[in-house]
Parts: structure tokens; sequence; C-alpha cells
């Protein structure tokens, strides 16, 4: 009998397999042949593609993700980036640079205000204090344990109490005293990349932690997302690629779960499947009624994605975000994030990641002529605004909702939004009421992409 089992290689789901491998007798599932879902690497033809425009930000001594790599023993190789993201809006264009002074110098040209310097120190230090306090975590198993664990965050209250209770556009129109509509709108849309929801929408302090990304370290990885996977896989102690969950029983002390391959005992199962689309692997009607009471906060909200094999020497930064004066049809976004393979990567020269997010609702019907005309759409606007021409493109094809739903068995993705009406405490924990089932990923706590996932599989670890 199995201590574990992980359902999906996600982030959470990989790295937690990593963890459990060094004490207790873990299997890792993975319906693709390779590790990573959103955030993997897949070929299609000769060429090699990031599924998702994923970033690897918050790399640093002092964090939880750095001090995984390190005590495992995980190298991959990476390169520093200056800058996080280029943004084009109009006629500007901004790099979103680590440093602060650069920085600083780089806002005032393209948004001139005297209280830019006081606002993005705010944001600075902000961010640098949040990640220093490490004394917190979120348990939902019971009310005695979510009200211990609500405790353990006093620190964190205490520090930034002020900013949990207004909303982000408030603050910024207050603080600016004033703020033009294009100002607003780029600040918009950075912390749309994190928050998966706009100022209007969110609280300071998410909007805060959002804006402040850029100041973290943000690497490059060479040979494309899916090589940190592959290093992390080499610490996984049973790993089954390419075996599809068809359901899991639960009996009095343990789980069974039936693979397309094979049958498995369990004393505890960790999904890193989205939680939303995880009842239909259980009958069980304890477990069907806690994943339906988080149902309503799955808006479903996905991407669109565009993905290019480019034949040119010319370099590119490796991240922009293109901020259009309108929402594209069949999007909710007037932005596209953009991800470039470096010229320096022999596996990812060339090869780009654009995504736009979408409604799951929109994609149903007329699905293949709506691919194909926002495919065109967004074609034409990389290769305006970066100044492709058309015959360096050597493949171009698009990937919907369903596509993700095909190939890595979830159609929402991004997480939960971080809104002002979901505080933290309303959100899936990593633990459940149910003995033995556990959860990581970006549909629970704490949040999307390398540092949000890793939160809470750091979470997961001190709950076990």
């Amino acid at each position: 009998m199995n201590d574990y089992t992980v359902i999906g290689a996600g982030i959470g789901g990989t790295a937690c397999s990593v963890l459990l491998s060094k004490k207790y007798k873990t299997t890792l599932f993975e319906k693709e042949p390779y590790l990573g879902g959103c955030a993997s690497t897949f070929q299609r033809g000769n060429y090699f593609y990031n599924s998702g425009a994923t970033t690897f930000a918050g790399y640093k001594e002092g964090t939880f993700l750095y001090k995984f790599f390190k005590e495992n023993n995980i190298e991959f190789n990476k390169k520093l980036l200056d800058s996080s993201l280029t943004v084009l809006i109009g006629d500007k264009k901004i790099k979103r640079l680590r440093d602060f002074d650069s920085f600083i110098f780089e806002i005032n040209q393209a948004f001139p205000n005297k209280k830019n310097l006081e606002f993005y120190t705010l944001i600075y230090n902000i961010n640098k204090e949040f990640f220093q306090i490490n004394d917190y975590y979120y348990s939902n198993k019971n009310l005695f344990s979510k009200l211990s664990s609500l405790y353990s965050f006093k620190t964190l209250f205490k520090k930034f109490y002020s900013y949990l209770f207004i909303k982000a556009d408030k603050f910024i129109n207050g603080f600016f005293q004033g703020i033009s509509k294009e100002y607003l709108d780029f600040i918009d849309n950075q912390v749309l990349i994190v928050a998966q929801a706009k100022t209007n929408e969110v609280n300071f302090l998410t909007c805060a932690l959002a804006l402040g990304y850029q100041f973290m370290p943000n690497y490059y990885i060479y040979g494309g997302m899916g090589s940190i996977f592959e290093a992390m896989s080499e610490k996984i102690q049973d790993l089954r690629v390419n075996e599809f969950i068809q359901k899991i029983e639960r009996t009095k002390n343990s789980f069974i779960v039936h693979s397309n391959k094979t049958t498995i005992e369990s004393k505890n199962i960790v999904l890193n499947s989205s939680l939303f689309e995880s009842s239909c692997l259980f009958e069980d009607k304890q477990i069907k009624e806690y994943i339906s009471k988080y149902k309503k906060f799955d808006l479903g909200v996905s991407a669109f994605m565009v993905y290019f094999k480019i034949n040119t020497n010319r370099i590119f930064d490796s991240h922009y975000q293109i901020i259009l004066d309108n929402i594209l049809e069949n999007t909710i976004s007037n932005s596209l994030f953009v991800s470039f393979g470096s010229n320096d990567d022999i596996k990812m020269k060339g090869s780009i990641t654009v995504s736009i997010h979408t409604k799951n609702s929109f994609w149903y019907e007329n699905t293949k002529e709506k691919k194909q005309e926002l495919k065109d759409i967004i074609k034409k606007i990389i290769c305006q605004k970066l100044n492709i021409k058309e015959d360096e493109i050597i493949k171009c094809f698009a990937a919907t909702p369903l596509t993700f739903k095909r190939y890595i068995n979830r159609t929402s993705l991004g997480g939960i939004a971080v809104k002002f009406n979901n505080f933290v405490f309303r959100l899936p924990s990593n633990d459940t009421p149910i003995k033995g089932l556990y959860n990581v990923g970006d549909t629970t706590f704490a949040a999307q992409g390398w540092p949000g996932v890793m939160l809470g599989v750091q979470n997961f670890q001190r709950l076990i």
C-alpha cells in the first residue's frame, strides 16, 4: 500500500512528490508523457513550445521556492533577467526592470507623475516585508483547525491590515490624487497577470504583491519550462506517465486508485488536478459535496493560446505584454502575454507562446471557425507590434480551453482569481475535512504561478 498517491504532475504535484518521496512510499500519476501541466514544454513536429506563458519568478534566498530546489539538489540551466516584462501600450514601451532606480526612470518617461517614486517604493517595501514573514499556515480540515490557522496569520494581519480592506483602484486613485486612464490600464494589466483580476476587483495588498513580482529575480529557463520538471522527476520515487486516472474509490481507511493501466491502494491522495474538475473522479458523496462547495469560485476563465516557430536571428526580450485599445472578440482581455525562446537556447530558439484570457463558454460552439479567426487576429497583432515578417514564420497554431481539456484534463486555466470578495480564508486549503485527501495547485491556497503554488506546497508540508 502507498503512503501517498499524487494525481497530476503540475508544479504542485511534482514538488509534493519530490518532498514525499524522501520519507514515504509515493507514486505520481501523470496523464501526458511529460510533466508540468500548464507549465510544461511540449513537442509538435520537430519543434518545442512552452504550454503556457509561465514565468520563473521569486527564486531567491529566503523563499521556500529557493529552499526547495537547493535542499533537494535540483539543478537546471537558467539565466537571470534584468527585465521581467516589456510592456507595449499605445506608442509607449516600458520595461519592468528588476533594478529599482532604473525602473523609476522608465515609468517616469512613460507616465510622468510626482508620486511615482513614493508609490513604487511602497510596492517594493510591501513585497520585501511580506516574503520575510513565514510563520503562518492555513488549514480547512475542521472549524478548530481553521481558527487556529487564522491566528497564525496575526503577523501578516497586523503588518498589512490597512491594505486588506480597501479596493486597489480606490487606493491608487487616492494615492495619486487622480490617475490617467492609460496609466491605470497599464497597472490593471500588470495585476491581471498575477491575480487574474484587475484593480477594481482586488484589495491593495494583492495589487501590491502582483506589481512587485518584477522586483523579484525572474529567470529565463533553458530548454523550456519542462526542463525544470525533468530535473525534479529524478527525485521522485515512483513516476508513472501516460497513465490516466479513471476513478478513485474511498474505503474506510484508504483510497483505491484506478488508472487505465493499474490499480493502487493508498492511505492518502494528493490532487494536483483542478479542484473544480476533480469531482468526476469520485463517487463518494462527502467528497463530491466538499468539492461542490467551491464550484462558485470557478468562473470558467481560461486562456486562448497561439504558438509560433519563427526563423530569425533578431534578438527579442524574454517576455512582452501588448496592451490593446479594446478587448478582442471571444476573449475577456485587451492584453496579450508573449514569451520568446532565447537565441542561445538551441531547443527553444524561435519558439513563441502567446496567451490571452478567455471564457470556456465561448468555445462550445463554432470552435473551428472562431479559433481560426482569433488566431489570425493575434498573429497579425504580433507581427505588427514586434516587427515579425510573414516569411519568418515556420509554424503557427492555436489552442482553446477545449484543447487543454484534451491534453492536460483541465479546461479552466490560471487558478482562482484573488478578488476582493474571494478573501483568502474562503478559498480551499491544501487539506480537507476528508481524512487522507489533500489538494495542491493553483485552484487552492495560495495562488497561481511558481511563487503561489509553491507557497501551497509549503503549506501542505506543514499540514502533514
